[in-house]
């Protein structure tokens, strides 16, 4: 079974039904959802125009095979064979030069719609993308951190991308942006929303057992909205009375931003070992030491994950060093000792 292919399919199949724009008027189309960015129109274009072209001629070509294959399909008696013309010139040059000029245009189009999306502007808003095993990040100029893509309407925004892990890759298709981000570098793409609503982000380069998991939620908003958003995002751990969380509710709400794919709270084992009851058990590693699972056992595997593997699962947990603040780490120890046996 080819997961790579499969899990690409299922990305497709669902980016057709992603995309909820604030106009009710704004439609996709059979081949693609709705155009919300600048890029989409001329990278659409593109796609059109050499979509026509390649019908137009295979129509031709196979309506002329079947015309040959019938106007002169052997029949006793009526056509016994001639000298078959050696050399045209002119015709020669009119099937070299007609597709040659087509295929420039194609050329041409691609390379502006290319050069465009891969340009930055010099003065966009920056968002910082952090990609790994399988969630992403984004971080905002004041601070704010958050799973969910926020942006401004009609403003250039431009992306900073870097993995902690392995090869992933940025895709946006309701705005046609897609850029690989590669371990050990940043990467830039950019943006220019055109549409207010809620689309879909997806990795699309093949980065492990959950990698047709790994999307985030993508809102397009007015100016205002954005910036109240991003205001509160910047202090997230208040409620809606301006009481500030517990460090239960802090690690519950990490925990449903970057833990539970892969550590379960019900007990069951999925990527890594279940979280319920936990607290206080030995672990046995691979190596075959144990260790009692407390405070400094916690932090230790947040911090360098490889380094005590337990036993029965990969080591596929990267390092979340410098990802979350002492006090966050704090609430995420709370919150497993409140899961119980």
């Amino acid at each position: 079974m080819n997961l790579p292919i499969l899990s690409t399919l299922a990305n497709l199949v669902q980016a057709a039904q992603v995309a909820v724009p604030s106009d009710p008027t704004a439609e996709g189309t059979f081949w693609f959802p709705v155009q919300a960015s600048t890029l989409a129109p001329k990278s659409d274009w593109t796609f059109y125009y050499i979509y026509w072209i390649s019908a137009f001629f295979t129509a031709l070509i196979v309506a002329a095979m079947i015309f040959m294959a019938i106007r002169y399909r052997y029949r006793k008696g009526v056509w016994d064979g001639e000298e078959s013309p050696g050399h045209g010139l002119a015709l020669e040059l009119t099937w070299s030069g007609i597709p040659f000029l087509l295929t420039i245009a194609m050329w041409y189009t691609g390379f502006k719609s290319y050069m465009y999306g891969d340009t930055p502007p010099p003065n966009g808003y920056e968002i910082q993308v952090k990609a790994r095993q399988w969630n992403w990040e984004f971080i905002y100029p004041n601070g704010a951190k958050s799973t969910e893509l926020h942006l401004p309407v009609e403003q250039d925004v431009t992306f900073v991308m870097s993995s902690a892990d392995v090869l992933h890759s940025f895709w946006i298709p309701a705005f046609r942006v897609k850029k690989d981000i590669v371990p050990g570098r940043y990467t830039k793409t950019w943006v220019h929303s055109t549409l207010e609503g809620q689309y879909t982000l997806f990795c699309t380069e093949y980065c492990g057992k959950d990698h047709s998991q790994m999307m985030a939620q993508v809102f397009v908003e007015d100016q205002a909205t954005f910036d109240g958003w991003v205001a509160k995002q910047a202090n997230p751990y208040l409620d809606e009375d301006g009481q500030p969380f517990t460090p239960v509710a802090i690690g519950e709400k990490i925990y449903g931003q970057h833990c539970f794919a892969c550590h379960s709270i019900d007990g069951s084992a999925v990527v890594g070992p279940s979280w319920k009851g936990s607290w206080g058990t030995e672990r046995t590693f691979e190596n075959g030491d144990t260790r009692l699972f407390d405070e400094n056992y916690f932090k230790e595997s947040l911090l360098d994950p490889g380094a005590q593997v337990v036993k029965g699962f990969p080591p596929a947990m990267t390092s979340y060093r410098g990802v979350f603040k002492d006090s966050e780490i704090d609430g995420l120890i709370a919150y497993i000792k409140s899961l119980g046996n």
